[in-house]
């Protein structure tokens, strides 16, 4: 009877956590606006991950809003206070409020965490963006392997149009080679409801799960309309707007030989973008998806789309990606044309004679075309039955007391299959007018010269394929399609 007993006691002290959670929620009052306050078990019964924050002393985050200089761009905030606190998080799970989460008292370096603001100009609207950062690594995603995507920075995206979780979607498809992990919670600051964000992984160096770099020679880096609020940077040399700035290292632990190495770098690398041998610098594949999904958003901001690059070490070997999609707040914007991107950093790879990026960029359409609306059209519209979507459906009666009216999730999600159903349209028309089938040496007609080029890529073998050189449409190159071709310039003379 005695292992009984103590497999009972241990069952019992393991729900114990459970059970205290659930008396400290409902006696806890959160105050959803001036005039409206609920326990803290009604937030969470709606479903959702509830992220209850209680800084020291109530001490609130803050911020200086600045302006770009003459010369410069944008707006956005600096001084941002990092306020120490300690969180907790609980979730309706079998009918309890349960502790998921409790990242204990604030010790520098050993417990709690810090919360700050965060963002450019979304930091100016009411309703903030954040960081946080844990004194102590974590999944507060809990995907069940802790030790694989344990870390210590995350942060909190508006994103209450699904804007972002498109976007995400959107990546994954084109094969960004990483997507940060996410999903929708409940945020709530000392004891006051502030609303629903996507709880993210944050662009940062994490060889297990984010991005990896080599952790002495690697850089995590970005082309940064906001260089001017940076003190380490380095300097483009094709646009004076556009400097380069550091997420890995941090800068204030950047060497003066890792600076110079890096203007190097970025030296080399832009002016490389206007010659034939921008394939030795640039990890052609990432840059392509990276374009084409910024493409298929319709991006209006070049300025802000928060182009991150990745270099794995300092040797000459390694090749500077482009990753990560990252900000969405100005997606659905270029209807019947290239996003601003394309047409503002990328002009140069369109326009080079060395074809290789424009045959990555077509191509790599084609191989995702057939599934790609269908697979993100079901993610969206299954999303607001999923237990997820139903719980952000759920709290969605706090977010209009707290920020006014805002509509369930259905109709935001089926606004982004309208977008995409319609972009995929006319992103179809578009690369078929910038590389028409036939057109195998992609010089923007289809002639004899085809014929010659297409017969080279056969003897060459199929590491050289390419979407216009397959006319029948079979996935491969064979004399079958030199034989179309052959027929197609007859039918055209």
């Amino acid at each position: 009877m005695k292992p009984i007993k103590s497999l009972l006691l241990l069952l019992c002290l393991a729900l114990l956590p459970c059970r205290l959670a659930a008396q400290d929620t409902a006696s806890t009052m959160i105050a959803v606006n001036d005039a409206t306050s609920v326990p803290l078990s009604d937030i969470i019964a709606t479903g959702l991950p509830v992220l209850y924050v209680q800084t020291v002393n109530g001490e609130e985050p803050t911020c200086e809003y600045v302006y770009a200089p003459a010369g410069s761009m944008g707006a956005t905030i600096r001084n941002a206070t990092k306020v120490p606190g300690r969180m907790t998080i609980y979730q309706r799970i079998g009918g309890m409020d349960s502790l998921l989460y409790d990242s204990g008292d604030y010790v520098k370096s050993e417990s709690g965490l810090t919360i700050k603001i965060r963002g450019n100009t979304s930091a100016f609207e009411p309703k903030k963006p954040y960081k946080i950062k844990l004194q102590k690594k974590h999944d507060l995603l809990f995907r069940g392997v802790d030790s694989v995507y344990k870390d210590k920075d995350w942060v909190l995206l508006k994103d209450m149009h699904l804007m972002a979780k498109a976007g995400f979607k959107v990546g994954e498809l084109l094969g960004m080679k990483w997507t940060p992990g996410h999903r929708y919670v409940a945020l709530v600051v000392n004891d006051d409801y502030r609303g629903i964000y996507l709880l993210c992984e944050s662009v940062e160096r994490n060889p297990e799960c984010r991005l990896n770099v080599d952790k002495r020679s690697g850089y995590i880096f970005e082309c940064d309309p906001y260089w001017w609020n940076e003190d380490v940077y380095v300097n483009s040399v094709t646009s004076p707007s556009y400097n380069f700035t550091f997420k890995y290292p941090d800068s204030e632990d950047i060497l003066p030989e890792q600076l110079e190495y890096m203007q190097t770098l970025v030296t080399a690398y832009e002016n490389s973008l206007k010659t034939v041998n921008y394939p030795q610098w640039i990890d052609v594949p990432s840059f392509a998806a990276w374009c084409l999904a910024r493409d298929l958003s319709g991006t209006k901001d070049s300025g802000g789309a928060n182009r991150f690059y990745t270099k794995f070490d300092s040797t000459d070997t390694s090749k500077i990606v482009m990753p990560v999609l990252w900000d969405f707040d100005m997606d659905e914007r270029m209807t019947g044309a290239w996003s601003r991107c394309h047409t503002d950093h990328f002009s140069s790879l369109f326009n080079n004679s060395n074809k290789e990026f424009v045959n990555e960029f077509v191509t790599l359409w084609h191989k995702v075309n057939k599934t790609f609306l269908s697979e993100l059209s079901t993610y969206m519209y299954y999303f607001p039955i999923t237990a997820e979507g139903k719980a952000v459906n759920a709290c969605i009666v706090y977010e209009r007391l707290k920020w006014g009216s805002t509509s369930l999730i259905d109709g935001k999600a089926s606004a982004r299959v309208a977008w995409y159903t319609e972009r995929v349209k006319w992103i179809n028309t578009a690369i078929e007018a910038m590389n028409p089938l036939g057109d195998v040496n992609i010089n923007g007609v289809v002639n004899v010269s085809d014929v010659t080029a297409l017969i080279d890529i056969l003897l060459s073998g199929p590491s050289r394929y390419r979407y216009a050189s397959d006319l029948d449409g079979d996935g491969e190159i064979t004399i079958a399609d030199v034989t179309l071709l052959i027929d197609k310039l007859l039918s055209q003379a």
